[in-house]
């Protein structure tokens, strides 16, 4: 190196900016010919902090050798310790640890030791040999003997299981081919001899099942499902178990003899129902046998309403008046007849000479306010006076009519996958739902709404059904806010035609 300013009188001779490297480029540290000095002092000083930041002993992790020891405090220990290793792994011999003394754990390295040789040495073994020793340590080497033995222990083992193996297999191959041999098997559809839903005679046991299960539908539909049948049970009196008998005898309605608590089904009800009527039957025979009433107490009056033609509705009067009553009103008894929409009647009935008239009195409601075709109410108060002794009686009856009488007869004409309907309206206008059910009327299957006008024919027609099947058909009735829905016909479309023979030969004979 020369100074740069031996010509230049400003520059310092000694300042190391002024000092040039005029030697060969050095790649590795990327210095230069041409640099100042100051560059190149500063290159060198930069690789040489790099070199001892890796030489630095805690830049390496050492926990794989799972050291007992100290790890090793200098790069000089640390290189000596992989020396040591190396060694171990090369001479596969007794174990020595770094000052010498012979020891069997990991933390030291391997060399041989004067008049050992394996196989009598430490080896790594594979993972599937790797055990757990008292002292908690995962042992990862073994004797290479005691290894040997361990892998022909293992060997053993594999060729005792691959015998046996080897004989399921034989064996397996011996039954399938059994099986195989087999001829193919046939199935028989089994018959049984049902004893109602169809006649007893053998029958394929799929065709009972479909006749079981079109008549448990019939007796559903009928009976109602079992959660309403529950509902239905549910409604008994509360209390009633509990209650007073009516008839003699007294006492608590369950102390009657074949009283069922608590009821658990159908059957249960039905038997306390019936206890119960016998004991309001018992009571009311001893009311009668007993009890000989006068005045306002001998009156006992009932009615009973019923539409019996289009218009026309008939009131029943039933019960008691002692003979020395007379009406209050020489009119007669008012009777005050309304119907769902809101319109209303009132009508003069004489209660005496039409108590008990088998006829009934029938009012025609055509030239009336009331809608024949809607639920009616029937009410009255009966006003009756006592000519003996001048006394006056009021009792008030009534009646609900729940109005089936207004549903038109349906014309059904069922054809193979369709049924054509017609039914008359005379007189009642409103909403006319046709409803087409299954056999058991559980599933709706198609329903057509028509808002008629009166008086009116409808028809129309249900397509796209199955052949030989029932169904049932019904009107659903509204009028205003009241809704009737008429009783189910049943109906059944017509079977298929044959299909034409198959499989048919002709042999033409000349005679």
């Amino acid at each position: 190196m020369k100074p740069l300013n031996n010509d230049n009188t400003s520059c310092n001779p000694i300042s190391s900016n002024c000092v040039i490297w005029q030697g060969p480029d050095i790649e590795c540290i990327k210095l230069c010919k041409g640099d100042t000095i100051s560059d190149v002092v500063f290159k060198l000083a930069t690789e040489l902090c790099t070199i001892m930041d890796e030489l630095k002993i805690t830049s390496y992790d050492l926990s794989c050798f799972n050291i007992a020891g100290c790890d090793p405090k200098d790069f000089q220990a640390l290189l000596q310790f992989l020396i040591n290793k190396i060694c171990a792994l090369e001479n596969c011999c007794a174990t020595v640890a770094e000052n010498g003394s012979s020891t069997s754990n990991g933390s030291v390295a391997v060399v041989p030791v004067s008049g050992i040789n394996c196989p009598d040495c430490i080896t790594p073994i594979a993972p599937v040999f790797y055990f757990v020793d008292a002292y908690g340590n995962e042992i990862t080497t073994m004797q290479l003997s005691d290894y040997v033995y361990t892998i022909g222990t293992k060997v053993q083992d594999v060729v005792a299981q691959a015998g046996i193996v080897n004989e399921a297999l034989v064996t397996q191959s011996l039954r399938i081919g059994a099986v195989e041999d087999e001829p193919v098997p046939t199935f028989t559809i089994p018959t049984v001899i049902p004893t109602c839903v169809l006649p007893s005679v053998p029958t394929e046991v799929q065709i009972v099942v479909t006749a079981l299960e079109q008549e448990f539908c019939l007796l559903e539909g009928a009976t109602g499902t079992a959660s309403e049948l529950y509902v239905a049970i549910n409604q008994q009196c509360a209390g009633l178990a509990s209650s007073t008998v009516l008839g003699p005898g007294g006492g608590p309605m369950s102390a009657i003899l074949g009283w069922v608590n608590p009821v658990n089904n159908l059957a249960d009800s039905l038997n306390n129902m019936w206890l119960t009527i016998c004991d309001i039957r018992a009571a009311i025979q001893t009311i009668q046998a007993n009890c000989c009433p006068s005045g306002c107490d001998g009156i006992l009056l009932t009615i009973q309403a019923v539409i019996t033609a289009p218009t026309t509705l008939t009131i029943y009067i039933t019960g008691t008046i002692p003979s020395a009553f007379t009406q209050c009103s020489t009119l007669g008894t008012t009777f005050i007849i309304s119907d769902a929409l809101g319109g209303s009647t009132t009508q003069f009935i004489d209660v005496i000479s039409n108590l008990n008239n088998a006829a009934g009195v029938p009012i025609d409601l055509g030239a009336t306010p009331v809608n024949p075709a809607s639920n009616l109410t029937i009410e009255s108060t009966i006003c009756l006076i006592d000519s003996a002794t001048g006394t006056t009686c009021e009792t008030c009856v009534s009646d609900f009519i729940n109005n089936e009488a207004s549903c038109p007869t349906i014309t059904l004409t069922p054809d193979i996958t369709s049924i054509a309907y017609s039914y008359f309206v005379p007189v009642a206008s409103g909403t006319y739902t046709i409803q087409l059910y299954n056999n058991a009327g559980t599933v709706l299957i198609s329903q057509n709404i028509n808002a008629v006008v009166a008086p009116d024919t409808i028809t129309g027609t249900f397509t796209g059904l199955v052949e030989n099947t029932p169904y049932r058909v019904r009107l659903v009735i509204t009028i205003g806010s009241s809704t009737t829905t008429c009783p189910f016909t049943p109906v059944v479309t017509l079977p298929g035609p044959c299909p034409p023979p198959s499989s048919v030969t002709a042999v033409i004979v000349v005679v």
